[in-house]
């Protein structure tokens, strides 16, 4: 590390830093816990380098590095929770409409809402991305087959899909709430 203390020189390239997430994260989410984390990354390497940390010649660099390694652990993560809370959805529509204890007027009307909130929340959603979600999580399309008939890359088809995910779990958390 520079002879710097530390907290100085990564003080200077919070600003960079933080355009950095502002530029790649959604507007309701904190830039700032972003580059808290990317903090307590390079603090964390630093301590485990021992007494002598090797010296960084390009701190920014460096520091941009672990801004990119911050994302993109945090984006598989949410990704990930994601398709665990998706399937959840899923097991529980599954056992709602199999179980006949399910069955009983009390929880047919809960699952008549939630499947009323999930439509709505389906229709708030941008006519590609609502598209290409329906394309592939209800007709069990892949992203292939949908971008052939949205037009688009197979790339585009799986980030709409994802961002539909993420936009109709939240969505579904709030109406819950």
């Amino acid at each position: 590390m520079p002879d710097d203390p530390p907290e100085e020189t990564l003080e200077a390239h919070r600003p960079t830093l933080k355009r950095y997430f502002q530029r790649r994260i959604d507007a309701g989410r904190d830039a700032e816990d972003y580059v808290q984390d990317v903090y307590l990354r390079v603090l964390s390497a630093e301590q485990a380098a021992g007494q002598e940390p090797k010296k960084i010649h390009n701190l920014r660099g460096f520091l941009l590095r672990a801004a990119s390694s911050v994302w993109i652990d945090r984006h598989r993560r949410a990704k990930t929770r994601i398709e665990q809370d998706a399937q959840t959805l899923t097991d529980d529509l599954a056992q709602t409409l199999t179980d006949p204890a399910a069955a009983c007027p009390e929880r047919t009307a809960i699952a008549r809402d939630e499947l009323r909130a999930l439509s709505g929340a389906i229709e708030t959603l941008p006519p590609v991305a609502r598209a290409a979600f329906m394309l592939v999580r209800v007709e069990g399309l892949s992203h292939k087959e949908a971008a052939r008939q949205l037009g688009i890359e197979p790339r585009q088809v799986a980030n709409h899909v994802e961002r539909s995910l993420a936009r109709l779990s939240r969505s579904l958390l709030e109406t819950s709430a």
